[in-house]
């Protein structure tokens, strides 16, 4: 019995020897193998999900790949805009792998909150929107979505200039020049508001000291120092009529009630056949004397509001 038991423990003892010999070497040499795998299958999803190259690799994406490049979201990759299910995933592996590409099915679809990521986050990096007249207006109080209006065309986010049609059908334009213009030209959409109407601003940056060239061909000319300071659509409303939509007896009741105003042909004129538009304030003798050519020497040199008096009662306000 003895000599049984000390033959069992040999055995044992060598076969453990034995598998040692073998364990430690697999392990030696597996375990870097193990870890190469599992950084292959690390750098190949970051390939898939990081690098653009990757959704290139599918010759139908060329044409979205092209314009990527000359977009604003250049810099960034395919997925940080579009996600993709993992069923989708393999989905495209293996059509992909059996040469069918086109037979992908639709998929990659930018979702709402891939906008809100950069453009409500804060990120000096990206425009962010938040506080922005347009974006409270449309897509908070009216649950727009962001690619309603910035992705009608492949990856080309600005909005072009009918997209704001789509939905306001009956803002046409009425002044034929303007109607070249982006409403954005007059609606300033990211400014700092609660609201989408035009200050003095939009206006002014083409008709202050600018010679604009009306449809009618009238020189339109704002002075820097015009009397009026209100808002322009008071007197023009644009996508009503190409002309100011009031008369300017709304706001001056009493300019045909006092001085010369009710004399003559004076009381028959409209008021822009001696007011200028805009500049308004009649201060030469030349306005005078387009009609009373035969005083051009009568006091010269005197301007002829001085001796004859068209004081009328002040404007309203």
């Amino acid at each position: 019995m003895e000599r049984f038991m000390g033959r069992l423990t040999g055995w044992i003892r060598s076969l453990t020897m034995g598998r040692r010999r073998v364990v430690i070497p697999l392990f030696v040499v597996g375990l870097p193998l193990v870890f190469l795998g599992i950084s292959r299958l690390i750098g190949a999803y970051s390939y898939m999900q990081e690098n653009p190259n990757f959704c290139r690799a599918c010759h139908i994406m060329e044409e979205a790949w092209n314009r990527w490049q000359t977009s604003e979201h250049r810099s960034i990759s395919c997925h940080s805009c579009h996600d993709i299910s993992p069923i989708q995933g393999v989905e495209q592996l293996v059509k992909f792998s059996l040469n069918q590409p086109e037979q992908v099915s639709k998929h990659a679809v930018v979702q709402p909150d891939a906008c809100v990521r950069c453009h409500e986050s804060d990120n000096p990096r990206w425009k962010q929107v938040t506080d922005t007249a347009g974006h409270k207006i449309h897509a908070k109080e009216q649950n727009i979505t962001c690619v309603k209006c910035h992705s009608v065309t492949l990856h080309r986010f600005a909005p072009p200039k009918t997209m704001c049609q789509v939905c306001h059908e009956d803002k046409k334009m009425a002044v034929k020049a303007m109607g070249e213009l982006h409403c954005l030209s007059c609606h300033a959409y990211l400014a700092d508001k609660d609201t989408l109407e035009p200050s003095r601003e939009p206006c002014l940056s083409c008709h202050v000291n600018k010679k604009i060239i009306s449809s009618n061909g009238t020189v339109v000319q704002w002075p820097e120092a015009a009397p009026m300071r209100f808002k322009c659509d008071q007197c023009h409303q644009p996508h009503k009529q190409e002309k100011p939509v009031v008369d300017c007896l709304t706001c001056h009741p009493g300019a045909k009630e006092s001085g010369l105003h009710t004399k003559g042909a004076h009381a028959a004129a409209t008021c822009q056949t001696c007011h200028a538009p805009h500049q308004w304030q009649v201060k030469e003798r030349t306005t005078c004397q387009t009609c009373h050519a035969n005083k051009q020497d009568h006091y010269s040199g005197v301007f002829c509001g001085q001796c004859h008096n068209f004081t009328f009662a002040k404007s309203r306000g």
